[in-house]
């Protein structure tokens, strides 16, 4: 068998990689559906849960000077505290620290776990990321509806606004503040889905010089070297972005929630 067909992995469609598949169908017929992003998203959601357990279970008999892993789980902790007091405030920041903190943790490290090779990237689909926006902005409007009432519907009209435009500008305010939604979701989306696409064409060009200089041409292992090297750079941007990713979702839905709680 040639290299270049051994390696076949690594040649296909760059879109391929975000397939939904069922990891059930192989092994013949089954009643339920179990894909791999239900297997991938089970198991974000499973280190997740290590995290708060390992930093509850190390907190109490390891001081964070003498522990590395401690002091990380610490940092995280204490920059996603002054990223929600920072942009919300003290009091309001009390209130939604503990989901704001789970959403920067569930969507990083679905980010994050998308780089290992051969994962699924759960966060490249966007009606997974529509999803996500959706509830959780569905769930922090109840709450301030809840808190606020009948003054919850004063976001929509900037108050010494003229009565004879009102009525525009609360449509204008309504499709505006709906399509929160929608950037949060392509946001996420899209930078995640460019940076795998990238990945996945500048890996397969490099194989397939490679390929071609086991085969005819052995300085074209040399020149393979150079996008392997750009892939091995591109990665770490990747790895950035993803934590780049979860923090501006983060920030942004601070101050989507600031200005429910602080009128025009």
């Amino acid at each position: 068998m040639s290299f270049l067909s051994s390696n076949s992995t690594f040649l296909k469609a760059p879109l391929e990689q975000f397939e939904v598949l069922d990891l059930l169908v192989a092994s013949g017929w089954s009643p339920i559906i179990f894909t791999n992003v239900q297997f991938f998203l089970i198991f974000t959601i499973l280190l997740v849960i290590l995290y708060f357990y390992n930093y509850n279970q190390l907190q109490l008999w390891i001081p964070l000077q003498q522990h590395k892993t401690l002091y990380l789980l610490e940092l995280v902790y204490n920059e996603v505290i002054v990223i929600v007091f920072r942009n919300v405030g003290y009091i309001i920041g009390q209130l939604y620290f503990p989901i704001l903190f789970f959403i920067f943790l569930i969507i990083t490290s679905l980010n994050l776990v998308g780089i290992i090779p051969y994962a699924f990237t759960i966060t490249s689909h966007i009606v997974v990321t529509f999803c996500f926006s959706f509830l959780i902005f569905v769930g922090i409007n109840i709450r301030s509806i809840l808190d606020k009432q009948t003054t919850f519907f004063s976001l929509f009209l900037p108050s010494g606004a003229p009565l004879i435009i009102a009525p525009f500008l609360v449509i204008i305010e309504i499709i505006s503040y709906v399509a929160r939604v929608f950037s949060l979701a392509i946001r996420l989306f899209a930078n995640i889905m460019a940076g795998h696409t990238l990945l996945k064409i500048l890996i397969g060009f490099a194989f397939l010089i490679a390929g071609q200089g086991f085969q005819n041409n052995w300085t074209l292992l040399f020149v393979a070297l150079i996008p392997f090297l750009i892939v091995y750079i591109i990665t770490f941007l990747e790895v950035a972005i993803a934590l780049l990713q979860g923090y501006v979702f983060t920030v942004l839905l601070c101050l989507y929630i600031k200005d429910l709680y602080v009128s025009h």
